[in-house]
């Protein structure tokens, strides 16, 4: 996961100052142990409502490979540098001053887990590379290009194909033969390994989505069967006819699913009506999952939950029922446009209008058997086995009809009302008139760390208190973190969070007893174009975020750091996503008053995205069979 390789260490009772000797042995572990990316020292300030003895905490931010578990870091970091460690954190030692390393060794392994925080929510930019492959992938490219510019003009390679085969060459001749093999990749990154197995723990991992989406099918065949009871009840009995079949699903599907959507987003709540009928599919599959289980305990009897397993496939078997039949319906207009010669397209539409006609035939059979099944006979219904040419003739002209509204209504929803409702939401997003803010500089040692991190890695520290009542906030600032979390990890893979870019490690942690919030990132660029990035490419999860915290006046962690002078909210939002951050003044002056400065850093290289990405597409470019693509890429990723 990706969130353990963000870890902060936060410690009580910081020394007072960490000498430069300090600074370099810290440098000197991380180096040895070659598999932290980027650490970090800070002071975080006590809270504002503790004593006036309380003393400011050491914040310990290291950022490893992705393979490495918490308590392996541990261990390395104290087998490469328990002398620089125990420096650090000696205060804390409540034995005798004269004691066997063993002993002090074995309770700072302990003390360092015990006060480990793993990330709530970690987003990393350059997926799936380990130190040792960033520093090895760029020593690669700067030395081939040194290589290829050191050339004279009569003896560079003639055409692309020529410059990647001498490439080649030289990179098995020089020691770098490893680029023949493939760059790591995890299977949630773009690449052929994205297999069933990865769907079924992606569903896992989306159990709200996953538990709606079987609320969904539930609530269709509940619907089916419901209008089919009905049917009966007005002595209508339902044909055992594809037609009778497709009518139901049709009309199931406008009930279950057009409406509930229709009213959500007319109400004008956009995406929160969205998620009120999510939430609504899922408590609906809950309850037919408790009382079936109740049910079974109680009555010694699985038939309850029997038919909520049938009742869940006869939805999807309705649904494609009626996407057969509607591309059935739909292909009929597209072969009476056509003409002939050529024959071709007026037999491949025949074709499909064949297969569309049989899968609607199977499924609706499907449905009628699911229907039948002994174990839902609480909503009985009889069937109509033979039927005269007039019955079937009305039955297929109410169905047609009945997949040709629905199949408008929705195509009328997404090119009618959609667009008007995301002109709402752009209108919801302008940030109105906000009350007078105080005024607000950047503290110098912040801007001393910002000037020691120029043409670097730039690093933040944001650090805010959560809004009270607590637990209700932090309940919610949980959920949304592991939403984001979810999202970063599995669909945000290449290095662009929604569509901000240039973040390397970015990574949130509730602590001081879930009372505040701690942001820490490793970004490309300076401190505004990466809130700019935040404010056009993810202004809807930092609002859901940071709406719910707030910072209250502080004092200082030292003497030469920033204190809280005021008490600052975060600019309000309107239905929790829109406006917040969009009033770009007072979010970057939220977002400057919250920082902290820097004890010290440590980076393992100081590449940019850019840099990394180009090195790795150049290794993967040499990988496999040559081809006209792979030459251009090679040829563009020298030349840059």
């Amino acid at each position: 996961m990706s969130r353990q390789q963000m870890i902060c260490f936060i410690t009580p009772r910081a020394p007072a100052n960490v000498s430069h000797g300090v600074k370099r042995r810290i440098d000197d572990m991380c180096r040895q142990i070659g598999r932290i990316h980027f650490s970090t020292l800070a002071l975080l300030p006590a809270a504002p409502d503790a004593s006036a003895l309380e003393e400011p905490s050491l914040l310990f931010e290291v950022i490893s490979d992705e393979d490495l578990a918490p308590a392996d870091l541990v261990g390395l970091m104290l087998q490469a540098g328990f002398g620089v460690l125990w420096k650090l954190y000696q205060v804390n030692w409540p034995g005798l001053r004269i004691t066997d390393p063993a002993t002090k060794r074995e309770w700072l392994r302990a003390f360092l887990i015990e006060h480990s925080n793993l990330a709530n929510c970690g987003f990393v930019g350059t997926r799936d590379r380990t130190v040792a492959q960033v520093l090895a992938e760029n020593r690669f490219f700067t030395q081939a290009r040194d290589v290829l510019h050191g050339l004279p003009a009569a003896n560079r390679p003639a055409d692309t194909r020529m410059l990647a085969d001498r490439l080649f060459d030289w990179a098995t001749h020089h020691g770098f033969g490893w680029v023949a093999d493939p760059a790591p990749r995890s299977p949630w990154r773009k690449g052929p390994n994205f297999g069933l197995l990865c769907w079924a723990a992606l569903s896992i991992r989306l159990v709200l989505p996953f538990v709606a989406l079987l609320g969904v099918f539930t609530a269709l065949g509940f619907i089916v069967v419901a209008l089919a009871h009905g049917l009966t009840a007005m002595n209508l009995p339902v044909p055992r006819d594809p037609s009778a079949a497709v009518l139901l699903a049709a009309l199931a599907l406008l009930l279950a699913l057009l409406v509930p959507l229709a009213l959500a987003l007319s109400t004008g709540v956009g995406i929160l009506g969205l998620a009120a009928v999510v939430l609504l599919f899922s408590v609906l599959t809950a309850a037919l999952t408790v009382l079936g289980g109740i049910g079974a305990i109680a009555l010694g009897d699985l038939s309850i939950q029997v038919c909520s397993v049938e009742l869940g496939l006869l939805g999807v078997m309705s649904l494609l029922a009626f996407a057969s039949a509607a591309a059935f319906i739909g292909l009929i207009p597209v072969l009476l446009a056509l003409r002939a010669p050529p024959f071709f397209p007026l037999a491949t539409i025949l074709s499909l209008m064949v297969l569309a006609a049989a899968l609607t035939y199977g499924f609706t059979q499907l449905m009628f058997g699911f229907m039948a099944s002994r174990d839902c006979r609480s909503l009985a219904w009889s069937a109509l086995h033979i039927l005269d040419a007039q019955t079937r003739l009305v039955w297929a002209l109410c169905a047609l009809v009945s997949v040709a509204v629905v199949a408008a209504l929705a195509i009328w929803f997404l090119t009618k009302t959609m667009p008007k409702l995301l002109r709402v939401a752009q209108r919801w997003d302008r940030p109105g008139p906000l009350a007078d803010v105080p005024a607000h500089q950047v503290h110098p040692s912040v801007q001393a760390c910002e000037a020691s991190l120029a043409r670097r890695t730039s690093h933040m520290i944001s650090l805010t208190e959560i809004r009270s009542p607590y637990a209700w906030h932090r309940f919610w600032l949980r959920f949304w973190l592991s939403f984001i979390n979810v999202l970063g990890e599995y669909f945000f893979t290449e290095g662009i969070l929604g569509s901000a870019q240039g973040i390397k490690f970015g990574h949130w942690h509730i602590i001081a007893n879930g009372r505040r919030l701690l942001f820490c990132s490793n970004f490309d660029g300076a401190f505004g174009g990466y809130l700019d990035e935040f404010i056009r490419g993810a202004a809807e999860g930092a609002n859901l975020i940071w709406r719910r915290s707030e910072l209250r006046k502080r004092k200082a962690a030292r003497y030469d750091q920033p204190a809280v002078e005021a008490r600052r909210s975060f600019p309000p939002t309107h239905l929790h996503i829109f406006k917040g951050c969009k009033a770009e003044q007072a979010f970057k002056a939220y977002a400057r008053e919250s920082m902290l400065p820097h004890l010290h850093r440590f980076e393992a290289y100081t590449l940019s995205n850019e840099d990394i990405e180009r090195a790795t597409r150049l290794r993967e470019a040499l990988r496999g069979m040559r081809s006209a693509v792979k030459d251009d890429q090679i040829a563009r990723a020298l030349e840059s």
